[in-house]
């Protein structure tokens, strides 16, 4: 019941971004406290807030236009309220390991944390996006053609994030991330290929094609270098 008026209070003395933000701190902390108090309540309550604060940010397109755009760039509303709610999911899913991970009969961990990476990749695109957005327009847009630094931003930034991904697969030792890192790097390579070289003048070309190309072979190195001693070895088939 005190859980319930908690939560509750907050759509009366919090409104936008600051309820979602509120729920997702609230969220983790209840995951924190199910170590305190091992009810299962609190554990299924706490992910179901950060799932909730998920949809609000990633499917809620009305989430955008919250505020007027400010002329900082990067250090603005987005970086908090995307920052807090990824915080609040990875620091959750640390709190779920096992053998803490199973809510309402389901393997919470991996899906908590993936909410925490998707969130954590809509907030560079959307900080990237609001860099290049021109000054005194309201509305945030999302534009893949028709300004080379724009294109080039967006695909440097898939790069290096998929460079990150890989680096905590390896050092998680998990092989999702591995590959949706890989995955993401591929989806940078052919918007290269295929859509910024078209549109970029021979000077841009060797410079986008450079920084990819040096990213590339980070990660290749990492996964090649590194892989092979973190490994875990599989189960035993039946």
């Amino acid at each position: 019941m005190a859980l319930f008026f908690i939560t509750l209070i907050f759509p009366i003395q919090f409104e936008r971004q600051w309820l979602t933000v509120a729920w997702a701190l609230e969220g983790a902390a209840l995951l924190w406290l199910f170590h305190r108090v091992p009810h299962p309540g609190l554990r299924a309550i706490g992910a179901v807030l950060l799932v909730v604060a998920f949809v609000r940010l990633a499917l809620n397109p009305a989430v955008l236009d919250y505020h007027v755009r400010s002329d900082v760039a990067v250090l603005n509303w987005y970086l908090y309220a995307y920052g807090l709610a990824t915080a609040s999911m990875f620091a959750g899913a640390r709190m779920l390991a096992s053998p803490r991970q199973t809510v309402l009969g389901i393997d919470a961990q991996p899906l908590v944390y993936a909410l925490g990476v998707i969130l954590s990749f809509l907030l560079v695109n959307i900080e990237i996006a609001d860099y290049f957005t021109a000054p005194g327009t309201g509305t945030l847009t999302f534009e893949f053609s028709g300004n080379f630094a724009r294109d080039m931003s967006y695909t440097i930034g898939w790069a290096l994030f998929a460079l990150g991904l890989l680096s905590a697969g390896i050092w998680r030792q998990q092989r999702y991330l591995r590959y949706s890192a890989i995955a993401l790097l591929c989806v940078a390579l052919l918007k290269l290929f295929f859509h910024d070289l078209a549109r970029l003048d021979a000077l841009y070309r060797v410079g986008s094609l450079f920084a990819v190309a040096v990213i590339a072979i980070l990660a290749s190195f990492a996964y090649q270098r590194f892989l092979p001693s973190n490994e875990k070895p599989l189960p035993p088939q039946p």
